[in-house]
């Protein structure tokens, strides 16, 4: 996948920005990455999302990662002795731009000393706002500017900063106390300034609200919020005023374990992100580490892969609309759904051998290739999944009390989306025509013919209806892939990530030796970085992989969609009713496992 600059494009940028721009390094297959000094960071952020020809509007990830850690001995993550030299940065902050007009990306970093603060862009992107916290959390890097910096993953309670290569691994740290509303700033101390702002807005709004305000808990447990989620509402009445989303509840360290675990041993934790969809999880973190190593794959891997990730996309969307409908009380629809999600799972473990934790890929292969007789069983399951849409369509789409539930419910313009980075199916509802399969096609899509759906509402009702638009379209995507899926091997030709036969391993003692080493030790992957982004079923899915070289990644970010679908939860549902949060949490299809990582 190509995602670079036009060499034009690099000439205008270092001319354009030559003040601002400290260096720019042009990376072949990745997009090209430009270091900023801190101050100079919000000028050339600002100017360059408008500037046109480049218009990178779109803040896609902001991360970072501690490029030079203090003296000492770091064993957790085998790198040995690391000096840190005098006068070197500590830390590097990076932004990942795209811009939905030319469709290109660029990674804007800022290197940064030890206690040295960033320049907050919240004011440029309101999804800057989690995305600092929690650079915040895990490195401890502070933004000034930033309007509540405080720590969004850990307990405010937690001591260091557990993304720092000097965190050891094993620094276990409980709280039992649970923290209380108050602590969201959702006081009904009539002195709030806060609450006193909230009022003062819906009086120039005409509102008027009668009776004593509320202060009430939805989640984390069952229903609703799927025990992972909580959100702390203030009400008056039925209608909500203002609230807060708290996550972490499902926090296990992902992004620490791909540091020191091996590039092949992290693929099963990829399932365990977004599980609905652990096959496009699975196929997004392998191609990261190829892009890295320059594997290029055989044609009958490219086109396995795009089919896998068009099932995860159709058992994905089924379990969204499906649970929404269930959450709203439509039972038959969610039962109807389900149904099909099982067929699909169970064309799913004759692939691998399991239904809903795959570990299918392989870096430069897959586990196994397609079982005899399974593209006649897809064949027949698409069938019998095209006419369930039709019954669940006849169901549900025109239902006069799903409308009046859903229609207008949680409305998002096109720019509220673009600046909580919102990507996917709640991007396209808002009439935001973007879609990486078609945008910036990779694996086999380019030899695909599909519709992209499109609504203009951006409301719940249109989110519903993009993905049942995307269901269908799935469906001919697989049609296709059934009538052109080539022959030939399913791994790339490269000795450095090729496991070895069983029958080898079995027979030869250098292909039980090379076996062994593979699995105990790795294999090496070069210096350098790779940011691979696909289309997930929930919206842009991707791994920031940074390489000092070795088996085991320096930095490994996940760029998890549900992320960046909750952070405006609260915006969405302010002045609706109670029972709307329900649906607008279900609308955006938040994923815990993807969300706290």
């Amino acid at each position: 996948m190509n995602v670079e600059f036009s060499v034009d494009g690099l000439e205008r940028l270092k001319g354009r920005y030559a003040k601002e721009i400290q260096e720019l390094q042009s990376t072949g297959s990745d997009v090209p990455i430009v270091y900023v000094a801190k101050e100079n960071l919000i000028s050339f952020l600002s100017s360059i999302r408008k500037e046109e020809g480049f218009e990178l509007s779109f803040l896609a990830d902001l991360t970072a990662y501690d490029d030079n850690p203090p003296l000492g001995e770091i064993r957790d993550y085998g790198l040995g002795s690391v000096r840190k030299e005098s006068g070197d940065h500590r830390f590097v902050v990076v932004y990942q731009l795209l811009s939905l007009q030319t469709k290109d990306r660029l990674r804007v970093k800022v290197r940064l000393n030890d206690g040295e603060d960033c320049p907050s862009v919240v004011s440029l992107w309101k999804s800057a706002n989690w995305l600092e916290r929690e650079v915040f959390d895990l490195y401890g890097i502070r933004f000034t500017g930033h309007p509540n910096l405080k720590r969004i993953l850990l307990d405010d309670r937690w001591v260091g900063h557990p993304l720092r290569k000097d965190y050891p691994i094993k620094k276990y740290q409980r709280f039992e106390d649970a923290a209380s509303l108050e602590s969201f700033g959702l006081s009904l101390d009539e002195s709030d300034p806060a609450k006193k702002q909230i009022d003062d807005d819906f009086e120039e709004e005409g509102d008027i609200f009668e009776g004593s305000q509320t202060l009430i808990n939805i989640g984390p447990q069952h229903p609703a919020t799927h025990g992972t989620l909580r959100i702390a509402c203030k009400l008056s009445g039925e209608t909500v005023i203002d609230s807060h989303c708290e996550i972490g509840y499902l926090h296990r360290a992902m992004e620490k374990l791909g540091e020191v675990k091996t590039y092949h041993k992290f693929i099963p934790y990829t399932d365990r992100l977004n599980y609905c969809s652990a096959l496009q999880n699975n196929v997004a973190y392998v191609t990261s580490v190829e892009k890295l190593m320059g594997i290029e794959l055989p044609p009958r891997n490219t086109y396995i892969r795009t089919m896998v990730c068009e099932m995860a996309r159709i058992i994905d969307h089924i379990i969204c609309v499906g649970i929404s409908a269930f959450d709203l009380g439509a039972m038959t629809y969610f039962l109807y759904g389900f149904h099909q999600r099982e067929e699909c799972y169970s064309l799913i473990e004759s692939l691998c051998g399991s239904r809903l934790t795959t570990t299918y890929t392989r870096v430069g292969g897959l586990s196994a290739d397609l079982p005899d007789g399974f593209l006649p069983r897809m064949k027949k399951w698409l069938d019998g999944l095209e006419d369930t849409l039709k019954e669940m369509d006849k169901l549900l789409t025109n239902n006069r009390i799903w409308v009046d539930r859903t229609k207008g419910i949680s409305a998002f313009t096109a720019d509220q989306v673009m600046t909580y980075s919102m990507t996917g199916p709640c991007m396209r509802a808002s009439n935001i025509n973007f879609d990486l399969r078609r945008d910036r096609p990779y694996l086999a899509y380019k030899q695909l013919e599909f519709d992209v759906p499109v609504a203009k509402g951006g409301d719940v009702y249109d989110r519903y209806l993009v993905r049942v638009q995307e269901m269908y379209e799935s469906i001919r995507i697989l049609r296709q892939i059934i009538e052109k899926m080539p022959s030939g091997p399913i791994w790339a030709d490269d000795k450095r990530i090729r496991i070895p036969d069983k029958g080898r391993v079995h027979n030869s003692m250098e292909s039980l030796i090379h076996h062994f080493k593979f699995f105990m030790e790795g294999f090496d992957v070069p210096e350098g970085e790779a940011y691979v982004p696909m289309e997930g079923p929930n919206g842009e899915v991707g791994f920031y992989i940074v390489s000092k070289g070795g088996p085991k990644a320096y930095r490994l970010r996940i760029r998890a969609p549900s992320f960046f679908m909750f952070q405006p939860v609260p915006e969405m549902v302010k002045g609706e009713n109670i029972a709307d949060v329900i649906a607008a949490i279900g609308s955006v299809n938040i994923i815990a496992g993807e969300l706290d990582r």
